[in-house]
């Protein structure tokens, strides 16, 4: 199929051939309202206004682009095309140096427009492949270049819920780029990533300068430093495309690039072919798992082995049965969800990567969101949601993100609430009336709390990681119901503080080894991402507002906000005299203490109330005492611990102790939940470790039992103080050459 683009006077002019008269009606246009759009562009820039600038192409000319489509829509003559938004015409691939791909269809059209953005910021020209008709209209509405790719009904699902359907869009998406080379042979590379990525930089001189390479491909090695030695037999999972290795390839499908050349597209030819072979719809292997996309490409390069191409290049290898000159991408640079938001490697070592892919993530498009958000990368929210007010009123809006407003949560803290917002104000001339943004955050002293619990519990030793982790993990918990049920009280909205983990999180039982996943750069301690706390889809289930960590950072947060924090000191004990008047505090500080209950919380803020951020430090979990002794407090004690039961749903917990479809109930181990308000309050005490019952009713499928007896397994290092201490040591990484007896 050829893909149908604009010629380059198209993209220059419009595609309007209206005369010399209408061009100089335009050019008088638009020398009349320079002064004014420069005006508007200026006081765009100094809000830090969130949408793109320009949906437009790159090098497409705005002045004549836009006057075009305004013509057009007062019946001027020209081309049909001229019609529509000229930044939904397709780029002239006759003469692109290169073209970005990526794939999606209606549900997934938020990820499309985020990976369109991020694309948009670095000047790269790109075309989205819509499968179906609502990705198209979305498209359309939103001034992206999209071209139709159909096969068949059903294309506006959910493909990983139809393993036909998955495996049937890749051949699609396979022969699309085929046919892209094929048809247009100046076209040199063509760079294909999930809607999934983000890129911060272009690619351009890093492909250029690799030229030996035929194509180019994302890989799952979790480790830097192995691709750095580039050593044989270096023993590591997931990096097998370093020659000399055994393991094969861990190619990631989601992110590739080809350049046009014949063996590039023969290639792609018999990847394409195997995806609609019924003879190679499954594996040959134990689990006779499903090839899709990404497994019959793994499949087809590992065909003859992997040999260098030179001595000097290296790094480029020669694939399946020599045909193909190969370089996979280093995961420094075109980082996984692993590298980049577990073990945070480029902002570890200040080294910004060319793009990243959210995978090894959790919770699907909400775990997505989620961590892109995180680290500043999702492009989808409002001004609003920054406490940014636009120039004028805006539509602009996420279809999960809320808007700015604050989270009201029970109706007890309305009065503070409602004062808070009089306390803003409103904003004059034509930007909206939209409430100020007021949050609450607070300090996570998890690492003091878990050394202080591991001198107590294992004097003269350490206590295992996992230990650690289920004891950090339960501190966390109540640490964030107790300001979540602040923060609804009090009208705000919570920001998360960063997450601390001893151990990751993986489906495979071997993570009960070290309790990091084989062949990774990082220690423990370490920053998690917000999802190994909680299950993020069921927090948005919950309509609950937040901000993540590093929030007040965010270069879009106005300095009005970042400024405005107030303390809020949590004291072992309540002060002689809590009640402070505005001109008898020292600076904007308050103190709280544990058991507070909201009519005293709501009096000892008070002073504090016009302070954007209200900021808890100390010991967390236990302050918040609950709602008083008023007729709705009950009610909203039970409403609160609905709220925070629905979050946690069934998956606040630890994973993973076993291994297939045997053995479920002993494949996790829930965290400690804190003890309901409805209950009353009491004092938090840190949760003690129990050996779990049922380390004797494990069975022998899938090696359940073996797992059993792994380092950091309760039912070993509880029943063996031998394996203590190595269920304690997290020194050094984990990036080490493999041994059978390991941890044993």
């Amino acid at each position: 199929m050829r893909v149908r683009t604009a010629p380059r006077s198209a993209l220059g002019g419009g595609g309007f051939g209206g005369g010399n008269a209408t061009m100089g009606f335009c050019a008088g246009v638009m020398l009349t309202l320079l002064p004014a759009v420069l005006l508007w562009l200026h006081n765009q820039h100094s809000i830090a206004f969130l949408e793109t600038q320009s949906h437009v192409l790159p090098g497409t000319d705005l002045a004549t682009a836009g006057c075009t489509t305004h013509a057009a829509g007062h019946g001027a003559a020209g081309s049909t095309s001229s019609t529509l938004p000229l930044a939904t015409r397709l780029p002239d691939l006759h003469t692109a140096p290169a073209l970005m791909v990526s794939f999606g269809n209606a549900a997934y059209f938020e990820l499309a427009h985020n990976w369109a953005k991020s694309v948009q910021g670095i000047g790269a020209p790109f075309l989205i492949a819509a499968f179906d008709e609502g990705m198209m209209e979305q498209c359309l509405s939103h001034s992206l270049p999209c071209t139709k790719v159909s096969f068949g009904e059903g294309s506006n699902t959910n493909f990983r819920g139809d393993f036909a359907a998955f495996r049937l869009m890749g051949a699609v998406k396979v022969r699309f780029v085929l046919e892209l080379l094929e048809q247009h042979p100046t076209l040199p590379l063509v760079v294909v990533s999930d809607t999934d990525t983000v890129w911060l930089r272009e690619p351009w001189d890093y492909f250029a300068d690799r030229s030996s390479a035929e194509f180019f491909i994302s890989t799952d090695c979790l480790s830097h430093q192995v691709e750095e030695e580039w050593k044989e037999m270096h023993g590591q999972p997931r990096c097998g495309h370093v020659p000399g290795n055994g393991d094969g390839h861990a190619l990631n499908t989601g992110l590739f690039a080809a350049r046009n050349t014949e063996a590039a597209r023969a290639t792609l030819r018999a990847w394409a072919d195997m995806l609609v072979d019924p003879s190679q719809e499954r594996a040959d292997d134990p689990e006779h798992r499903g090839v899709d996309d990404q497994l019959a490409l793994n499949n087809l390069l590992d065909l003859g082995g992997t040999t260098p191409l030179s001595n000097e290049d290296f790094r480029t290898t020669v694939v399946y049965h020599g045909r193909l000159k190969l370089q996979a991408l280093p995961v420094m640079l075109f980082a996984n969800g692993h590298v980049a938001f577990v073990q945070r490697i480029p902002w570890r070592l200040g080294i910004a990567p060319m793009v990243i892919h959210a995978t090894f993530q959790r919770y699907g498009l909400a775990g997505k969101r989620s961590r892109l958000r995180a680290f500043g990368l999702w492009h989808m929210d409002p001004p609003e949601y920054y406490g940014l007010v636009p120039a004028s009123p805006s539509s602009h809006s996420s279809r999960n993100s809320d808007s700015g407003g604050n989270d009201t949560g029970n109706s007890s803290g309305g009065g503070l609430q409602a004062a808070a917002a009089a306390a803003g104000g409103r904003r004059q001339g034509m930007r909206n009336s939209v409430p100020p943004l007021r949050l609450l955050s607070y300090e996570n002293s998890v690492r003091q709390f878990v050394d202080a619990a591991e001198a107590e519990r294992y004097p003269g030793s350490n206590m295992p990681l996992l230990e650690k982790n289920w004891l950090g993990m339960s501190y966390q918990l109540q640490a964030l119901r107790d300001a979540l049920a602040t923060a609804r009280m009090l009208g705000r909205i919570l920001i998360m503080p960063q997450p601390v983990c001893w151990c990751d999180y993986d489906e495979h039982p071997h993570i009960l080894y070290r309790c990091r996943i084989k062949g990774t750069d990082y220690g423990v301690p370490f920053e998690c991402p917000l999802d190994f706390l909680l299950p993020l889809d069921n927090l948005d289930a919950a309509g609950v507002q937040y901000r993540h960590a590093g929030f007040l950072q965010h270069p879009q947060v106005p300095a009005h906000i970042r400024h405005s924090i107030s303390l809020v000191d949590i004291s072992p004990r309540r002060p002689e005299n809590p009640f402070l008047q505005p001109n008898q505090l020292v600076g904007h500080a308050a103190t709280v203490w544990p058991g507070i209950e909201q009519p005293d919380l709501l009096r000892v803020l008070d002073p504090l109330q016009s302070a954007a951020v209200l900021h808890l430090r100390g010991d967390v979990p236990g302050f918040f005492g609950g709602y008083g002794g008023s007729a709705g407090s009950v009610a909203a004690a039970q409403e609160m611990d609905r709220l925070f039961l629905s979050i946690l749903g069934q998956e606040s917990f630890f994973c993973c102790f076993t291994w297939g479809d045997a053995d479920d109930e002993y494949r996790s181990l829930k965290y400690e939940w804190p003890v309901p308000l409805e209950d009353g309050w009491q004092p938090w005490k840190a949760p003690k470790l129990r050996l779990p019952e049922w380390c004797d009713r494990v069975s022998s499928q899938y090696g359940n039992a073996n797992f059993t007896r792994l380092p950091q397994h309760p039912c070993a290092y509880m029943r063996n103080a031998s394996l203590v201490a190595i269920a304690a040591d997290g020194s050094g990484q984990y990036n080490r050459p493999w041994r059978m007896d390991e941890g044993r």
